[in-house]
């Protein structure tokens, strides 16, 4: 098929097909669903701040030579001070919370109170930092499963079970 740009009804149908093959890659490459409910919903807002704070990480390591000791030696440094809502996930599809008062301000309560487990240096099988496994309420997408930020930095989603089978195995 040649392509003209003065046929905007060609030009704009092979524009689809390349969208379409992009978001099939990028849906098979990192696990996230791209469907219109999760393009739109909590889940893929969880994995991309789960993502952002895997560049974060990746920065840090590679100024320092390592991981950090904890979620909160990121911040003001690599994720600003006004941006601390990135390590928690927030909305309707999440179970109940209790965040202290001043989770949005405060970075110490990034390493008791986020809404990721945060692995570091102890961390096993390429994992590096995960989603709770209780966040989700079981009308979510995917509810049985969690977002997992692994050590080259991709994030995607796993079945809780099989990241129990995988904590247990490091234990």
């Amino acid at each position: 098929m040649t392509i003209s740009r003065t046929d905007p009804f060609t030009f704009s149908v092979v524009i689809c097909r390349h969208m379409m093959l992009a978001v099939g890659a990028f849906t098979l490459i990192t696990g996230c669903d791209l469907s219109p409910r999760a393009v739109n919903g909590p889940r893929i807002t969880s994995c991309g701040q789960l993502y952002e704070v895997g560049l974060a990480i990746r920065s840090y390591q590679h100024q320092h030579g390592e991981l950090p000791p904890r979620l909160s030696n990121l911040v003001p440094g690599y994720i600003s001070t006004s941006h601390i809502a990135i390590f928690y996930v927030t909305n309707n599809f999440v179970q109940q919370q209790v965040l202290p008062s001043d989770w949005k301000e405060n970075p110490t309560q990034i390493d008791q109170c986020s809404s990721y487990v945060y692995l570091g240096t102890s961390g096993m099988q390429g994992i590096i930092a995960y989603e709770k496994t209780n966040l989700w309420k079981s009308t979510a997408t995917y509810p049985d499963k969690v977002a997992v930020l692994f050590s080259d930095f991709h994030v995607q989603y796993v079945p809780i079970a099989k990241l129990q089978e995988l904590v247990e195995k490091a234990n």
